[in-house]
C-alpha cells in the first residue's frame, strides 16, 4: 500500500506533515512529491521540507491514495496539468483521493465533487463543484474514494481517517490512543 503526499511552495506544514506522520506510524509507506522543480520546498510557514521525489522521476503505479495538503500554494496545483491529468486518472480508476484546507477545491475544479458530501477551509465552499457542504461540527468527511478535511486543526483527524480506510477502525483506534489523542 502507497500514499503519495504532494508538496508546493506556500503548503501548510502541519496539515501534511501530521497526515504523512500518522499514516508512517500505521505502517503505510508515504512518499513526498515536489510538484516544483526542486526537492526542498518552502511551506507557507517558512519551513524547508525535502521531498522524497521529484513528480517528473516517479513512478506512481501502485499507489492507492493521493493526498493534498492545503495553503496558500493550492494554486500551485491548478498550474500543474500533469497532476490534474494524474488525480483525473486515478479518480476515474477507482483510488482514493484526499485533501484538506482550500485543497479540496482541486477536486471541486476537476468536478469529483458533484453531488458528494465534502467538507473545506470556511470561504472556500463555492470552489467545490456542486458538492454537498457539511457545516462546522464535521471535521473530516469520506463520500466514495474521495476524504476531504477542514484545515490544521483537522490534520490528525484526516491522517487516522485515512488509517481506517487503508488498514481498519481499530489500528487507527489503536493509534490514536498511543498518541494520545482523544477523539
Amino acid at each position: 500500500m502507497k500514499v503519495c503526499a504532494f508538496l508546493t511552495d506556500n503548503f501548510e506544514t502541519v496539515e501534511c506533515l501530521a497526515v504523512v506522520d500518522i499514516l508512517r506510524r500505521a505502517g503505510i509507506e508515504v512518499d513526498t512529491i515536489s510538484i516544483t522543480a526542486k526537492k526542498e520546498v518552502v511551506s507557507a510557514q517558512g519551513v524547508t521540507i525535502v521531498a522524497d521525489y521529484l513528480f517528473g522521476s516517479y513512478e506512481f503505479d501502485g499507489t492507492e491514495l493521493l493526498f493534498l495538503p492545503g495553503g496558500p500554494g493550492t494554486k500551485n496545483y491548478f498550474d500543474r496539468k500533469v497532476l490534474l491529468n494524474l488525480l483525473k486518472e486515478h479518480y476515474e480508476n477507482g483510488g482514493r483521493l484526499a485533501a484538506i484546507c482550500a485543497a479540496p477545491s482541486v477536486f471541486g475544479k476537476l468536478g469529483f465533487l458533484e453531488g458528494k458530501k465534502a467538507v473545506c477551509f470556511p470561504g472556500y465552499e463555492d470552489s467545490l463543484g456542486g458538492a454537498i457542504c457539511l457545516n462546522d461540527s464535521v471535521n473530516v468527511v469520506t463520500d466514495g474514494n474521495i476524504t476531504t478535511s477542514r484545515g490544521m486543526g483537522t490534520s490528525i483527524d484526516l491522517g487516522l481517517e485515512l488509517v481506517k480506510l487503508l488498514i481498519d477502525v481499530n489500528t487507527a483506534n489503536e493509534l490514536a490512543k498511543k498518541i494520545q489523542y482523544e477523539r
